[in-house]
């Protein structure tokens, strides 16, 4: 990047940004320096580092753009960027924080209305590929994906909605409530919490407007948990994330907030655990998962309560981590 003034130097790195497909870009505060990078497929890199001073100011900068007040510099904020530098279609989603060092800024790329990428193209094996097309396709349940962050998940989640919309015959039945909307779909009623919007406040208005299916984009707290647990079990089809690390442990921590072992083993009808893997410098990270497919064995054995140590022993037996 070239420009020595902070709004060319925000123009530009925004431009890059978007023209490299990427998926975030970050401001870090340093002793004496900002470093900025850039996340694609999941991966961040550094594409520059200026001196503190500039840094400042080009936080101002992305500030203003945003809609944030650049004067308060002591606590979080979150804004905006509409069509940034005349992209229409595309949002920034920016998120402010203070630290020892200085304001870290995050912002989150939106790429507006293209189709996500189809399940067939995400590179996953083909039997994990049909575990995923039985997940999307089931009537009703709730489908878990889990792994680490930047792992793909939301892309996954994405290609299984595109699956449903080429096949549903009632599109309008689909609601997705997501920490921002990751990117607009035609025919899908999409909402993004905020402030005064939980994930609670969006699923309980959702199941009041005759919805088939439900996209969260993840089980945040307790009180979540409680709700989609109980969509599912009432004959809604429920994909979302929970951060638990694996398969296991997505059971080990349901069981652990205290929800009754036979209301998990009736609700969750699939588990996926993904990972993206390097496949070489300049290459795309390919995808790999485990996927769990609830059946009658798996429900009575998880109406046990087992412990995490015995989940892991009886999923030896099945498709490893």
């Amino acid at each position: 990047m070239t420009a020595t003034d902070p709004v060319g130097f925000v123009d530009e790195a925004i431009a890059m940004a978007l023209d490299e497909n990427a998926s975030d870009i970050y401001l870090v505060p340093l002793q004496s320096s900002y470093s900025v990078r850039i996340r694609i497929e999941g991966v961040q890199k550094e594409t520059t580092s200026i001196p503190s001073e500039f840094g400042e100011r080009c936080v101002a900068r992305i500030k203003a753009l945003a809609g944030l007040l650049a004067y308060r510099t002591s606590v979080a904020q979150d804004g905006m960027i509409r069509a940034p530098l005349g992209r229409m279609g595309s949002e920034l989603r920016v998120a402010t924080m203070p630290t020892i060092r200085g304001e870290r800024v995050a912002i989150r790329i939106s790429r507006g209305s293209t189709l996500p990428t189809p399940l067939d193209e995400l590179g996953f094996a083909r039997d994990v590929e049909a575990s995923l097309r039985r997940a999307a396709e089931r009537p009703e349940g709730l489908c878990v994906l889990t792994g680490p962050t930047g792992s793909g998940k939301t892309t996954t989640i994405y290609a299984m909605l595109r699956l449903l919309v080429e096949t549903e015959r009632d599109p309008a039945s689909i609601i997705t409530i997501e920490d921002p909307v990751e990117r607009a779909m035609e025919g899908v009623s999409q909402s993004s919490i905020s402030k005064d919007w939980s994930y609670a406040d969006a699923l309980r208005a959702a199941l009041r407007q005759d919805v088939k299916t439900l996209v969260v984009g993840e089980m945040r707290d307790k009180e979540v948990v409680r709700v989609v647990l109980d969509a599912a079990l009432t004959g809604h089809r429920v994909i979302t994330t929970y951060h638990a690390g694996d398969i296991p442990s997505v059971f080990a921590r349901l069981l652990h907030q205290g929800f009754e072992p036979f209301l998990i083993a009736a609700a969750v009808s699939c588990v996926v655990s993904q990972r993206l893997l390097p496949t070489g410098k300049g290459k795309p990270r390919r995808p790999v998962a485990s996927v769990l497919e609830m059946d009658d064995d798996w429900r009575d054995f998880i109406a046990t309560a087992p412990s995490l140590r015995e989940i892991r022993g009886k999923l030896g037996s099945s498709p490893p981590e």
